[in-house]
């Protein structure tokens, strides 16, 4: 009797388990929320994005979220938010998602000086790029449209350039990431490290090509 009882015990325990777990996996996702900071229609982020977020653009009701997407960033923006002024509703709310450790990305091309490139005095272009790498320092990702999903689905920060380094036997620093952004590499730049090793096919981006040019980086594959 005891064994049967014990037979009856674990069944019943193991029917128990499988009618959770069917229950767990019919249950409906929550989705995180993201922000699309943008005055105008995105349609196009909005459909690579409602896979897997409750996509909103911001508003002044909006108070939190985990994911905030910049498809823009004009040059007022640009300079409030690398000198860390509030001077309106935008720029509070993306500081205040900033100070709360939340997950900010922003499209490399969504930069409005950089059309100016061209024409620019060279002193007032390296003054907009210096405060782009504060931006970059601040905890901002800036990626190209087509790696946005991917960076955006990153379970952990955008991690201390600290923690991708390999040490070399010839003292090189090593990036071990299978594509190279601009914003990858303005990190190096701010520790003034200038020669960087990466994978053979690591795919290097032509923003972060131009990058490593206009700062005279040398990449070295292995």
């Amino acid at each position: 009797m005891d064994r049967e009882a014990l037979i009856q015990t674990v069944t019943e325990e193991v029917y128990k388990r499988v009618q959770q777990r069917q229950a767990a996996q019919t249950m409906p996702t929550v989705k995180q929320k993201a922000v699309l900071l943008s005055a105008e229609p995105a349609s196009e982020l909005e459909n690579m994005l409602n896979e897997h977020y409750d996509v909103q653009y911001y508003d002044e009701s909006i108070r939190d979220c985990e994911l905030v997407v910049i498809p823009k960033i004009c040059i007022q923006l640009l300079s409030n938010l690398a000198n860390g002024i509030s001077a309106g509703n935008r720029e509070r709310f993306l500081l205040t998602m900033l100070l709360k450790g939340k997950k900010v990305v922003a499209l490399e091309e969504g930069l409005a000086y950089r059309k100016y490139k061209p024409t620019a005095p060279v002193l007032l272009y390296k003054l907009y790029e210096g405060q782009a790498d504060k931006l970059c320092s601040f905890g901002i990702r800036f990626v190209p449209t087509m790696e946005l999903l991917s960076a955006c689905l990153e379970n952990a920060e955008v991690a201390d350039v600290h923690t991708e380094l390999e040490a070399t036997p010839s003292g090189l620093e090593v990036l071990s990431r299978k594509v190279i952004t601009e914003a990858d590499l303005k990190k190096y730049h701010l520790r003034n490290i200038r020669e960087i090793v990466v994978d053979r096919n690591s795919i290097i981006t032509p923003l972060a090509q131009d990058y490593l040019r206009m700062q005279q980086m040398n990449i070295h594959r292995r």
